[in-house]
């Protein structure tokens, strides 16, 4: 961390008449002198997660950061020897404010993770007092046998890399360079290995390449901001809640701020530590940023480029989606706000359909935020901050994603009326959703949310083409081994009379196969492979009118009449049966049964 920033502020900089005063601020330094930690009872030790070693005592942080001079310390050490009171009560006594208090805490690092079963235990206790006795400052957090397995893995068995002075300058400083730049927002994304710092700058984020961090150092990086630069936070920093924070602009002068509204919280991979911080920065009125030379200053030792987008290609043709329907689906991702539904029972696959959206939206759009939540992740993806929530917390969970600076927001299902209600809202709002229901025909999503509350979610409420933008259906189909398959006339059994009446109306059944008895070509299956099978919906103002006036049935029929819609699914799927690579059986058993042609 400190070759971090020497690498990046090697020289003070002069301030501009615009005011980058806190940018050439001194910063006072830690002196070496760390501090061993007393070990506690061997019996504890199990149950609890603490630092080795502390940066300096609580008194000559408090110098070191210019809230004591020599002699309070001095003063304060005495005091606390004499009376036995807490050193941070003493530290009031002394004239520190709770915010001074904080900003030393976090400093010191101090924070000892305790398992509530051994919460307030005599020997917890006899060791408390005995770290005290050593001029420590000791913040005892109870947190479950579980958190604390998961605390252990990120910070190493015993190890507590919290937050240190350097790291606190670090965070001042790149609050500062943020706002020479009039950014508005700063992301703090730490993966599995690694740390990501990504700014936004005229509504398009810019990784900091500057700022390399392994995960570790993200985590100290994000904990500094909170603790250490908050003044309104809570209580306890927990690594494993997400928690809101706003650092005062009076914390930071000279960088024209007014306040830093900050969320952090877990985010994927949280058993191996993954994390985020979103910092909302707000400037004073008339604010207008520094002097275009420190602007370039800035910029350059920050080193902004873009985002790095996926690699690959767009992948649903390959999945089985036609040309037209890949366009039209292309045109939905480049569509700045609004709900796309992914339709389809368990197992239709519409959650790969939706990673592979949201990949080619990221490699469209490399400078936009998603975010998604589910439950479970199932994908990983590198491009999102991805965050999973139980059904009951899904619309607080939503509130807060709105407040991390997202551009698209992935919600991996609506099961429930608050749920849709709050998918739309966020819709309403300025930003695309994407999410899936399980109804088994795209036009009936308006059917299923106004079942869920039929005066919230109303069909005048919901039919609205500026709000849900786009449905996808889809099946996923066997496809036929054409070395075993079979004509209509070698079938093992006849098909039904009615499903033959139905093929005829769709053309030639000369190519249609069946299922044969399997060969070593398709390993005895008697299929070789799966695709999609899939219908795709782009609304319209007279497609949403006619739900209101005519119901679904009349709203389907002329939708896919109109020039430019999509085909239905069980169309698809007979494009695939009339080839002869998907046997009319499977079509009726994993799509819908065969109709009339002219009754579509």
């Amino acid at each position: 961390m400190i070759a971090t920033i020497n690498r990046l502020w090697r020289s003070p900089r002069s301030g501009s008449a615009r005011g980058t005063a806190f940018a050439t601020r001194a910063e006072p330094s830690v002196k070496s002198d760390a501090l061993a930690l007393p070990k506690p009872p061997e019996v504890l030790e199990p149950h609890i997660l603490y630092p080795l070693n502390l940066p300096a005592t609580f008194d000559r942080v408090a110098c070191n950061l210019d809230h004591l001079t020599a002699d309070q310390a001095a003063a304060l050490r005495q005091r606390v020897a004499d009376s036995g009171l807490h050193v941070e009560d003493v530290a009031k006594e002394l004239g520190l404010t709770d915010d001074n208090v904080q900003q030393v805490l976090a400093v010191h690092g101090c924070d000892i993770y305790v398992d509530a079963r051994h919460f307030g235990t005599p020997r917890l206790l006899t060791w408390e007092a005995k770290l005290r006795r050593a001029g420590a400052a000791p913040q005892l957090r109870k947190v479950s046998a579980q958190e604390l397995a998961v605390l252990r893995q990120q910070r190493g068995a015993g190890q507590q890399q919290d937050t240190d002075l350097q790291t606190l300058t670090l965070a001042r400083r790149l609050i500062a360079d943020c706002a020479v730049l009039v950014a508005s927002d700063i992301h703090i994304l730490v993966r599995e290995h690694h740390t990501e710092i990504q700014v936004r700058i005229k509504g398009d984020l810019r990784t900091v390449s500057a700022l390399s961090m392994r995960r570790e150092e993200g985590e100290r990086l994000i904990r500094a901001m909170y603790t250490g630069l908050a003044t309104v936070k809570a209580a306890t920093y927990n690594p494993l809640d997400v928690q809101d924070a706003q650092i005062a602009g009076d914390a930071l002068p000279g960088t024209g701020l007014s306040s830093v509204r900050i969320v952090r919280g877990p985010a994927y991979p949280v058993e191996s530590g993954g994390g985020f911080l979103v910092a909302r920065l707000q400037y004073r009125e008339h604010h207008e940023g520094a002097l275009k030379a420190d602007a370039i200053d800035a910029a350059k030792r920050l080193d902004l480029r873009t985002p790095k987008a996926p690699g690959g290609e767009f992948k649903l043709g390959e999945m089985g989606y036609t040309p037209l329907q890949v366009e039209l689906i292309s045109q939905l991702l480049r569509r700045p706000m609004g709900v796309i539904v992914v339709t389809g029972p368990t197992g239709s696959g519409k959650t790969t359909t939706l990673f592979e959206c949201t990949r080619h939206q990221a490699r469209l759009f490399p400078q936009k935020r998603l975010i998604t939540i589910e439950n479970p992740t199932e994908y990983p993806m590198d491009w999102a901050i991805q965050l999973t929530t139980e059904s009951e917390r899904f619309p607080e969970m939503l509130r807060m994603t709105l407040r991390m600076d997202p551009d698209s927001v992935l919600l991996g299902e609506i099961r429930g009326v608050e749920e849709a209600i709050a998918t739309l809202q966020a819709a309403a709002t300025g930003h695309q959703v994407l999410t899936t229901l399980h109804v088994t025909d795209p036009f009936e999503t308006f059917s299923r949310l106004v079942m869920l509350d039929h005066v919230r979610l109303a069909m005048e409420v919901i039919a609205n083409h500026t709000q849900i933008i786009g449905l996808i259906s889809q099946r996923i189909v066997p496809l036929l081994c054409p070395k075993c398959s079979v004509t209509l006339d070698k079938a093992s059994e006849p098909l039904p009379d009615y499903m033959l009446n139905a093929m005829r109306s769709w053309g030639d059944l000369s190519k249609v196969r069946v299922r044969g008895p399997g060969c070593d070509h398709c390993h005895g299956q008697a299929i070789i492979g799966q695709q999609a099978v899939a219908e795709v919906v782009v609304t319209s103002e007279q497609l949403m009118q006619d739900f209101i006036d005519d119901g679904v049935l009349a709203a389907r029929r002329n939708h896919r009449r109109r020039e430019g819609s999509d085909k239905p699914m069980i169309a698809h799927a007979m494009d695939l049966v009339l080839a002869g690579r998907l046997s009319p059986v499977d079509a009726e058993g994993s799509v819908d049964a065969i109709p009339m042609r002219e009754d579509l």
